[in-house]
């Protein structure tokens, strides 16, 4: 499996629910999404930026049997905790009174630190040593969740069950781990 595909449909499912597109979601409720989704996915691609040439750096430094098996750890662990984690009913933003894009771009930055999402661009990027490849991946991924967030989320991602979210993103997560593990084992 090629690394944009991985860092797509993960960062896709794993987004879902996350923090950062609740930032999203409350605040398109209230200013125009399109304002938002701009601060949101600015911040996302800085932040997936600074992750992707961290993990360029690991996979320069360490041998690839190691990132890959610490790839495949991280995502296992990471997918055992989404099945672990309480999902909380209901999730509230501080909404800002001005300046939306740039209030956006910092409430996701901030959200997005030492997530998981950043988490697994940097372990991908080590594992696969494609960093571009990861970059697009990630950022394909979020770009879909959060334009669903700014312009349906009201009224399509309310209605899908955090339950389902979080099981589908555990597994998502844990077959990817799996997958690490098993190439290093081959």
């Amino acid at each position: 499996m090629s690394a944009f595909f991985i860092a797509f449909i993960s960062t896709l499912f794993a987004e879902m629910g996350d923090k950062t597109q609740l930032v999203t979601l409350t605040l398109s409720t209230r200013y125009p999404p399109l304002r938002v989704l701009t601060g949101s996915l600015s911040a996302l691609a800085a932040i997936t930026g600074i992750a992707v040439l961290l993990g360029d750096y690991l996979a320069n430094l360490l041998p690839e049997t190691t990132t890959l098996l610490a790839s495949g750890i991280f995502f296992l662990i990471i997918g055992v905790c989404l099945f672990l984690q309480k999902v909380d009913d209901e999730e509230s933003v501080e909404t800002p009174h001005s300046r939306v894009t740039l209030q956006t771009f910092i409430m996701v930055f901030l959200a997005e630190l030492g997530d998981k999402t950043q988490l697994t661009a940097i372990a991908l990027s080590a594992a696969y040593g494609q960093p571009l490849a990861v970059f697009f991946g990630a950022m394909a991924g979020q770009t879909i969740n959060h334009s669903l967030a700014a312009f349906l989320g009201s009224r399509l991602l309310s209605r899908l069950p955090d339950k389902l979210i979080k099981t589908g993103s555990a597994l998502l997560f844990i077959i990817f781990g799996l997958l690490f593990i098993i190439s290093v084992l081959r």
